[in-house]
């Protein structure tokens, strides 16, 4: 849709004193309000039997201007009302002003971020873009094969240990949407033991700590003075209570500390903990 206004222009051109020139102007532009990024396309549109316009001086109210007749599109990144206006000739009283012509809103982009909660396979999902206080909001999740909901913040409940594509939709009430999304990595909760038995009888004499093939972990055993007496890196890593050199160390309570290796951007795989050794 093209809008246009008119507008009477009476004046001496420069160049020709003696002449006076009367002609009808109107500006016509592609869009008055939208989006951002709101793109307007502005064209000055004469009704005068001879055009004696040879200079142009636009000012599109948001700090953008031209000197050309037919500027190209003009993009409004910030939201706010606008008056654009335009000089001809470079004379004071030939401009043509058109006060809030242009309206912008802000479109609120569709960010969000997530965590898991102490519930295998369940995460918090949240948008995290500021919100315009004189705008209402719609949000649309879809989190591919468990379903699609309707509010700002969610807590879901995966299936299974997979990767799950979650994508959110926020529209205002002015029709700007925005579209976010992101592949969601859903993790088996690692489980520590806290006492183990290496006496060599077979049943629970190793320390065992697995990501279930999610990040390579790194562990770390110290005393209970703060020593660190074994570390150890891999997807799984077990430990016989001995050193790192092959010495047995006495039955006590010691201390672990596993941390994903790299990857692990909500610290699933970082914990730690009291350890108890009998022998």
């Amino acid at each position: 849709m093209v809008f246009s206004s008119k507008f009477i222009l009476s004046f001496l051109v420069p160049g020709f004193l003696t002449t006076t020139v009367s002609a009808q102007y109107d500006i016509a532009v592609s869009a008055t309000e939208g989006c951002t990024p709101l793109s307007v396309t502005y064209n000055l549109v004469s009704t005068a039997s001879a055009d004696t316009i040879t200079s142009y001086y636009w000012d599109f109210g948001n700090g953008q201007t031209s000197t050309l007749r037919d500027p190209g599109p003009v993009v409004y990144n910030s939201a706010g009302i606008f008056t654009p206006s335009l000089k001809l000739n470079n004379i004071s009283a030939a401009v043509i002003s058109k006060t809030d012509m242009i309206k912008v809103y802000r479109t609120v982009y569709a960010t969000f971020r997530y965590y898991d909660t102490v519930s295998y396979y369940t995460y918090v999902f949240e948008h995290t873009d500021v919100l315009d206080n004189s705008s209402t909001y719609s949000y649309l999740w879809d989190f591919e094969d468990v379903g699609t909901k309707t509010g700002s913040r969610e807590i879901i409940t995966f299936p299974t240990v997979d990767s799950f594509l979650v994508s959110l939709t926020v529209t205002d009430n002015h029709g700007c949407n925005n579209t976010a999304s992101d592949m969601v990595v859903i993790l088996e909760d690692i489980v520590i033991q806290n006492v183990f038995t290496p006496n060599d009888d077979n049943t629970n004499d190793f320390f065992i700590v697995s990501s279930k093939g999610s990040y390579p972990l790194n562990v770390k055993i110290y005393t209970r003075s703060g020593t660190m007496i074994y570390e150890n890196e891999g997807f799984t890593v077990t430990w016989d209570g001995r050193t790192a050199s092959g010495q047995n160390l006495s039955p006590g309570v010691y201390f672990y500390v596993v941390e994903a290796m790299y990857g692990d951007p909500y610290e699933r795989y970082s914990k730690s903990g009291v350890l108890y050794m009998y022998k």
